[in-house]
């Protein structure tokens, strides 16, 4: 009757859940400035969305909640990276583009509804996996800057 095994989407929005509250502290103890920790969890997401997404299997509401919090989380981490006095420790403007970006994408992605699950079109399919490999590199190249100033 009912799985002891949480659905791909609900195991989704628990992923956001662990994975983002955690960062801020995680970074004190790791040394790395903490709106990088909080970045890459929030690509983690955005790429777990996408492979959500690239499944046509992912829940219809469960995967808009999940677009709604990373949305959320990304105000959040614009807000901070805007009170960092010092500008090398900031996230450069372009990464923070290409992640509303993503974040448009994916809001087209939750619209895509057929039936209860998420489907859709190729070209935006497309669309989102370029845009996830832009903004991995990005955030790779934004890590080296900041292992080259440390």
């Amino acid at each position: 009757m009912y799985s002891r095994t949480p659905a791909p989407a609900l195991r989704l929005i628990l992923l956001l859940w662990v994975v983002l509250l955690p960062a801020a502290s995680a970074a004190e103890n790791t040394g790395q400035p903490p709106l990088l920790e909080k970045l890459e969890a929030l690509a983690g997401v955005s790429a777990g969305l996408v492979r959500e997404a690239r499944s046509a299997q992912a829940k219809a509401t469960p995967f808009r909640i999940a677009v709604t919090l990373y949305k959320e989380r990304l105000r959040t981490l614009m807000l901070d990276n805007r009170k960092i006095s010092d500008e090398k420790n900031r996230i450069p403007q372009g990464i923070l583009v290409n992640m509303v970006r993503m974040s448009a994408l994916l809001y087209s992605a939750a619209e895509c509804k057929t039936g209860r699950y998420i489907v859709c079109p190729p070209e935006l399919m497309r669309k989102l996996t370029s845009q996830q490999q832009l903004l991995s590199k990005d955030i790779d190249t934004f890590k080296v800057t900041l292992d080259g100033a440390g």
